[in-house]
């Protein structure tokens, strides 16, 4: 059984020829000595292996506890220090540590903001306590990037982390909201929503508190002139957690559909990936007519897998959480495999791309053996082993399938 649709005249996501069914997992608790509230995100600073921070979604605070599997302390590192939106896409989102944080401290946060009673989306950068390194400074903060105003309260993406090659912060928010893209922003790249974002933080220019990368698509190329200088891909519905992989330095991101189909995406500099006119390989309300950006060809998705199962596809989830491509040492067998899972479901699926062909790709994980997880995020340990953030409270972590 396959965890994604095949389509023979799209070249890049047909099947290679001997392509093979993925290894199996299994789940289990990582730290059974400790819980949280709607954890939706996990990071460590990037000079010490040693500690573990954990996002709440809607207490907005961050914790922190060492990377030990009988560890039961966990102490607060941040608490926002204003007011937030709550709604069940809304809350503190995502977290990233400034690759020079060992000499500068500092790290970033985004945030569904309450701004007087405006909605908005904001990365704003703190600083760790000069008197305790366990202690962030809730008075440092520095509003980086704020969002054009938000009307609806679903859809904002949320994940933020630095380009492994880079440097540089990549920021991912929806469409704006509500359903069916009403502001038709999928298409259009003028403006932030519905795209993936890429600027510099360190080097602040036109009075914005970031810089504009010089191969970022409006600076590059002529055909993306029109393009917010922020934007680095569109036609993103809403993707829910991107990540690196941390050997070859792609970028790989889980997208949430609308009607039917769930859909992974590889992303490119300047990419065009469909939305609001496809919803993973299939046309999405021809009858809206609306015309794809002019600058970027669209992209079908590597992968989907549909809301309804049926006979040839039981495979069925309905809102799908971006994950990595493992590359830790203890299922071997994985190595190479993009893992990512459904926050609905509980289904876990692996894909393998090798020039430009998937070969190989299904579930993973047996939920008849194993507990359905509601699964908000998948991180990355410092070793390439991957875990799970749950609305269990636990962190989970992928293993070998019990034999």
């Amino acid at each position: 059984m396959l965890g994604l649709a095949l389509s023979t005249s799209a070249p890049g996501i047909a099947l290679g020829r001997g392509a093979v069914a993925p290894p199996r997992i299994s789940t289990a608790v990582a730290f059974p000595g400790l819980s949280f509230d709607r954890p939706v995100a996990l990071a460590q600073t990037p000079d010490d292996p040693s500690r573990l921070f954990v996002v709440e979604q809607h207490q907005a605070k961050i914790w922190t506890f060492p990377n030990q599997r009988d560890a039961t302390d966990k102490q607060l590192f941040l608490q926002l220090p204003h007011p937030i939106n709550r709604g069940n896409e809304e809350g503190l989102l995502g977290l990233a540590f400034h690759p020079h944080y060992k000499d500068n401290g500092w790290f970033y946060v985004y945030y569904s903001a309450d701004d007087n009673g405006t909605r908005r989306s904001v990365v704003s950068r703190f600083q760790v306590s000069a008197e305790d390194p366990l202690k962030a400074d809730p008075t440092s903060e520095l509003r980086i990037w704020v969002s054009d105003v938000d009307r609806w309260e679903n859809h904002n993406g949320g994940t933020i982390m630095f380009g492994p090659d880079d440097g540089f912060l990549y920021i991912t928010l929806g469409d704006g909201g509500a359903a069916a893209d009403p502001l038709s922003t999928g298409q259009n790249p003028r403006d932030w929503f519905g795209s993936i974002l890429r600027i510099d933080v360190d080097n602040p220019s036109d009075g914005r508190a970031y810089g504009i990368p010089n191969d970022n698509p409006k600076l590059r190329s002529r055909a993306h002139a029109h393009w917010a200088p922020e934007v680095y891909c569109i036609g993103l519905r809403n993707v829910w957690k991107f990540s690196f992989d941390r050997e070859t330095g792609e970028l790989w991101a889980g997208d949430v559909g609308q009607d039917l189909w769930e859909m992974v995406h590889k992303i490119d500099n300047g990419g065009n990936y469909g939305w609001s006119i496809r919803e993973g390989f299939h046309p999405f309300q021809p009858q809206r007519r609306q015309r794809p950006d002019p600058a970027s060809k669209i992209r079908p998705p590597i992968a989907e897998y549909p809301h309804n199962p049926t006979p040839a596809r039981p495979d069925a989830g309905l809102s799908i959480t971006g994950g990595y491509v493992y590359r830790g040492e203890a299922i071997p067998e994985l190595k190479g495999f993009y893992v990512y899972g459904d926050f609905e479901s509980g289904r876990i699926w692996g894909l393998k791309r090798e020039a430009d062909k998937v070969t190989a790709a299904g579930e993973i994980l047996d939920l008849k053996t194993s507990p359905k997880l509601n699964i908000a995020s998948f991180a990355e340990t410092p070793e390439g082993e991957l875990l799970i953030l749950a609305f269990d409270g636990r962190i989970h972590q992928i293993v070998p399938a019990s034999r």
